[in-house]
């Protein structure tokens, strides 16, 4: 690993070699996140959440981080490939901290079926994904979808975790209710 790196802009950055780019990124990811100041994750509009979660679980490039910075930040793509790279990688670091964080919160709203629910198909709501979220929060009403997703990531949470507490409270209070018969 290299002891001296270059005080390239993100532009010059993208123009390296492969090799030299690759180095570059290595040494990039181990430095210390920096949010430039903007809010924290909870406070991210939902459906800013969902997209930036779904391009960072798979193969993106630097046109995508590129639009998730402009996306969080609102800075023109002029003025991010003016920033040093070192900057715009404490930047990602920032990015990819908060998404992990969230996938750990998230984790809390992970639903085991019961095998009723698994007989009747409850897999077929799968292919919707956040989609059913946001339609289910709207109340199935399209004209309400982009105020869900406008709203922050915080408060649709604690609304999800609401309803799955309901679920199961209703599904326990259903079997005490049985168990009395």
């Amino acid at each position: 690993m290299r002891e001296t790196y270059k005080k390239y802009t993100f532009k010059k950055f993208l123009s390296l070699d492969l090799a030299l780019m690759q180095e570059y990124e290595s040494t990039g990811l181990l430095l210390k996140p920096d949010s430039w100041g903007i809010n924290d994750f909870m406070s991210w509009p939902y459906i800013t959440v969902k997209e930036i979660q779904l391009t960072l679980s798979g193969d993106y490039d630097y046109e995508q981080v590129i639009n998730i910075i402009k996306e969080l930040t609102g800075m023109s793509v002029k003025k991010i490939l003016r920033k040093l790279w070192v900057d715009v990688f404490k930047f990602i670091k920032f990015v990819l901290k908060s998404i992990e964080k969230i996938n750990e919160l998230e984790k809390k709203l992970i639903y085991e079926p019961d095998a009723d629910e698994q007989n009747a198909g409850i897999e077929m709501y799968n292919e919707f994904g956040v989609f059913a979220t946001i339609d289910r929060l709207a109340g199935g009403d399209p004209l309400k979808y982009d105020e869900i997703g406008k709203t922050e990531f915080s408060i649709i949470f604690v609304k999800l975790r609401l309803n799955q507490v309901d679920v199961q409270f209703a599904k326990n209070y259903q079997k005490v209710i049985m168990n009395k018969k």
